[in-house]
């Protein structure tokens, strides 16, 4: 018995993903008390230190003039600290509690450095998530910091200057995102490094020149990018990869492999194709995984499961609500760390009265979110949804 959620056992998607994100998150309690709407720690918090973002992707949520004053950058430090500070260090692999993205682009923060080296300090694997354009030799000097990161995902948004310019709207970033990648790479000995690329309609062969990209890296110093993480447009006004464009991807994911087998600089590239992918890579190409609708969000969020924190010090109850000044968005705000703390703001929220979901407040949904909100209003629909929770993995 699975808690709450259908599927069929051909379904790879739906089996990968509970096995790999679900089953964890019951194990450690997280997924019961978001269902029961008990307390627990936050199994993931966000950090959103960015002050601005250079790029104007026409796919982002936020608000293209919405940006941080400066001059809260210190006192921005101070919230990230707390917060680190406060960290119960109460579940296993609570070192990976941490995940430094946005929100705006974290690299914007010019102490970005300095909060990933107080959070490795205190012994937690800093994450970093980020676009990568502001990454140059100038940044590590001022912010060596940078050099300590666990994992950063460098999100690419093109293969050459002509498609990352159509995307981003700044000449050259294509150029410039590249060679601080490799720049990067030869000044770190410790980050794993790897890159994010989301597959849209009407660009399934663009995912060859990704692979160009990375192997021409790699090719030019001993460490090397690690990982690629593939993905279909999860945003709400997503268009859709259509089915010819998905029994394409089947061939091209086949030479995909064949490249990276034969290749010696993209062998050791482990490639995830996220849960909506893989079904194509294996020759069975579905459709889109399903979106929830308003009526289907709970009223309380998860913030059991995971949380962000932005430079104010602003709690966030779902990720994408962590933009400044995104319409809409202050209603997930559920408290600021400078006047309480983590714990006492998701417990003060669970045992109030919640927040009426709005039709529009499905945009506020990255894919996770849809997963979670999927299993969450499916499990309530189950008369036996309590026994359910007694059910114990093996």
């Amino acid at each position: 018995m699975r808690l709450g959620y259908k599927h069929t056992k051909t379904d790879t998607r739906i089996n990968k993903y509970w096995d790999n994100t679900i089953v964890p998150l019951l194990n450690s309690g997280h997924l019961e008390s978001a269902i029961t709407h008990k307390y627990i720690y936050p199994n993931r918090v966000g950090l959103y230190p960015g002050l601005n973002c250079q790029f104007f992707c026409n796919f982002c949520g936020r608000n293209y003039n919405a940006k941080y004053n400066p001059k809260i950058v210190d006192k921005a430090f101070d919230v990230f600290k707390q917060v680190i500070d406060q960290d119960p260090r109460d579940r296993e692999n609570w070192q990976d509690r941490f995940r430094i993205s946005g929100g705006l682009e974290p690299l914007t923060n010019p102490r970005i450095g300095d909060i990933i080296q107080y959070g490795v300090d205190n012994q937690f694997n800093m994450q970093l998530y980020t676009n990568g354009y502001a990454l140059n030799q100038r940044l590590l000097d001022n912010q060596p910091g940078l050099l300590s990161l666990e994992v950063m995902r460098v999100s690419l948004y093109g293969h050459n200057d002509t498609s990352y310019t159509s995307v981003t709207k700044i000449p050259k970033s294509y150029t410039t995102v590249k060679q601080n990648l490799r720049n990067f790479l030869q000044n770190s000995s410790k980050t794993k490094v790897g890159v994010n690329w989301i597959i849209l309609p009407g660009h399934a062969t663009d995912v060859l020149g990704v692979f160009d990209m990375i192997e021409d890296i790699n090719s030019t110093q001993e460490k090397q990018i690690q990982f690629i993480t593939l993905r279909e447009d999860f945003s709400q006004n997503a268009v859709y990869l259509g089915d010819a464009e998905r029994n394409q991807l089947i061939d091209i994911f086949s030479e995909v492999e064949s490249r990276c087998a034969s290749s010696e600089y993209l062998k050791h590239v482990h490639i995830d194709y996220g849960y909506q992918l893989d079904p194509i890579r294996q020759g069975t190409p579905n459709g889109p995984l399903k979106m929830v609708q308003y009526t289907d969000m709970n009223r309380y969020g998860f913030p059991q499961i995971a949380t962000a924190i932005d430079s104010l010090g602003d709690l966030y109850v779902y990720h994408e609500t962590g933009f400044i000044d995104r319409p809409g968005a202050d209603r997930y705000t559920i408290g600021n760390i400078k006047k309480s703390n983590v714990s006492e703001i998701v417990k003060t929220h669970l045992e109030g009265k919640g927040i009426a979901p709005k039709p529009f407040d499905v945009s506020f949904l990255d894919a996770f979110d849809h997963t979670i909100s999927l299993v969450l209003a499916d499990t309530y629909k189950q008369e036996n949804w309590q026994e359910i929770l007694e059910y114990k993995w093996k």
